[in-house]
């Protein structure tokens, strides 16, 4: 009977579809599985999909159990391991069930099945079962503390309230992530980024950096979390440094209006959206400390090291790579510094897209994300009319930092109707804005 249910629940999914997760007998076994004390040892099969998600399968369930000899744990299919080959006959399904994604859990024998096209899904089994080591969350904790003492350090430097600011941003970013998980995994990622950086693929650049992060750490969701909340902490902290130099404390109010909005928070709870932000607010930081008047070669050291980043960072969000063009024009220098930094980044550019491919930009008419911006950033934007307005004059003379956030501003603005990927960034540029013109623009009152 149990065989005439297995098979039936497998075949009630079209071999060709990679919708969802099987478990067998149920997901309640598997879990059990996970806490029942006994060790495990993983055999995968020979193609390199099995071996990827075998490495994973591996150091995931390290995190619950002992390595060892009690319970054989199979990754892949009858196909390309065969060892599961020999022992599929204790399941009583034909040999093509073990191409379905799917968990069966047996006495002595845990199958993850699945094919090149969706043993991906079989990370689904661990999606919601995280355990961190002693041993991460005090290391976790302490590089936090560290990083947080050093930035408060910093900016004790610029200004007599900035450090006190940033102390607020520390406790009001604690806050969040005690009270909430702001963290996913989409699908795309999972059988896209995260897949090719198991199978050591170097087809993105992404895909490349994640497998050294995975070869140091571990190819588990639990690395993706500690990556992900450092990288919210760094963006967080960089909008300090995007704010002016004299005013370093209204990164506070960067910070504010830009996280204050709903659909922001929501949108970077996504991994890639949440790494192409933290590069966005990189490069502008970088870009609006950088000393591209002065003559000398630290300075030339400085600019060639800015072009790379910008450039790498152009690789996982393409759309940075605008950035030099608006600061040869918003920058006024008379020196080759400026015109060193465009020429540098898209020769770096070009050069990094023969060797990785980058992410395809789609457009497709979609108001949404244009309404949501104009609901949610209307401070911003009554902010930016308003001091535009009355200072219309200042405006044919914008220079630097703020000139730079403007006509970023006016050309992503209506590209947010043809890509919603755009909101999160429309919403840090526009917030960064109305914070630059407030303290620069009124000064002239």
């Amino acid at each position: 009977m149990k065989k005439f249910l297995i098979m039936m629940l497998l075949f009630m999914v079209p071999l060709a579809s990679a919708s969802q997760l099987e478990f067998y007998p149920n997901e309640n076994a598997f879990k059990e599985f996970l806490s029942d004390g006994r060790t495990y040892h993983v055999i995968s099969g020979e193609s390199e999909y099995s071996q990827a998600w075998g490495w994973y399968v591996d150091e995931k369930l390290s995190r619950f159990k002992e390595r060892g000899n009690e319970v054989l744990v199979l990754v892949g299919n009858v196909y390309d391991n065969p060892e599961m080959k020999k022992l599929w006959g204790l399941t009583g399904l034909p040999p093509e069930a073990s191409l379905q994604p799917s968990v069966i859990v047996l006495n002595n024998f845990v199958f993850f099945t699945g094919n090149d096209d969706n043993i991906y899904l079989i990370e689904k089994a661990f999606s919601q079962q995280y355990r961190f080591t002693d041993r991460e969350e005090y290391i976790s904790l302490v590089l936090g503390v560290i990083l947080s003492l050093l930035f408060m350090f910093l900016f004790s430097k610029h200004g007599t309230y900035t450090h006190l600011f940033y102390m607020m941003v520390i406790s009001i970013f604690a806050l969040w992530i005690s009270n909430s998980m702001p963290f996913t995994i989409d699908e795309g990622f999972l059988r896209g980024t995260f897949q090719s950086a198991l199978l050591g693929n170097r087809d993105s650049f992404l895909s490349l950096a994640l497998n050294l992060y995975f070869q140091l750490y571990s190819p588990t969701e639990e690395a993706l979390l500690v990556l992900h909340l450092f990288v919210l902490f760094l963006t967080s902290t960089l909008m300090f440094f995007t704010a002016p130099k004299p005013y370093r404390e209204l990164g506070f109010l960067v910070f504010g209006l830009t996280f204050a909005s709903p659909s922001f928070r929501g949108s970077i709870t996504d991994l890639p959206t949440n790494i192409c932000v933290f590069l966005l607010v990189l490069v502008a930081a970088l870009t609006l400390n950088a000393k591209f008047a002065e003559e000398s070669s630290k300075r030339i050291g400085q600019i060639v090291l800015l072009s790379l980043i910008v450039a790498v960072s152009s690789l996982v969000w393409p759309y940075l790579i605008v950035f030099p063009v608006f600061t040869f024009f918003v920058f006024p220098t008379k020196s080759i510094r400026n015109l060193m930094y465009v020429g540098l980044s898209f020769a770096f550019f070009v050069l990094g897209i023969t060797v990785f491919s980058i992410p395809t930009v789609s457009f497709s008419f979609n108001p949404s994300a244009l309404f949501a911006f104009l609901k949610e950033g209307i401070l911003q934007l009554i902010l930016i009319l308003y001091l535009l307005f009355n200072f219309r004059r200042s405006l044919l003379n914008m220079r630097g930092g703020k000139a730079l956030f403007f006509w970023l501003l006016v050309v992503f603005i209506p590209l947010l109707a043809y890509s919603s990927q755009l909101f999160p960034m429309v919403q840090y540029i526009s917030s960064a804005l109305a914070v630059r013109l407030i303290c620069e623009l009124t000064l002239q009152t």
